[in-house]
């Protein structure tokens, strides 16, 4: 079985609330969980509550071989958990009025 580290979206509509869990791969987003992890609250405009993370057990499953998501693998960096299993995310297009600040 392989597992996974991913959001399950809760909330109501343009108030989204994202649990994170450890799920087998072949279950659906909001599908039968292995284990709660934390949560994730973009909503929340302080930043200390908007993300609340069981580090340890996130430790543990990506010791074990889970494979987090790119939002979820850079919400773990963020929140300070080093592992070489977390992918960096992909870089982005620079914005053009970032091009134009350069060229002055």
């Amino acid at each position: 079985m392989a597992v996974k580290l991913r959001f399950n979206r809760m909330g109501r509509s343009h108030a989204a609330f994202f649990r994170l869990s450890a799920v087998d791969s072949r279950s659906p987003r909001d599908g039968k969980i292995i284990e709660a992890l934390g949560y994730y609250d973009p909503v929340n405009k302080d930043k200390d509550k908007q993300v609340k993370i069981d580090l340890e057990r996130a430790k543990y499953w990506l010791d074990n071989g889970a494979i987090p998501s790119e939002t979820v693998s850079s919400l773990l960096k963020r929140s300070g958990l080093e592992h070489k299993g977390l992918k960096l995310p992909k870089p982005g297009k620079p914005k053009p009025k970032a091009e134009e600040a350069k060229a002055e």
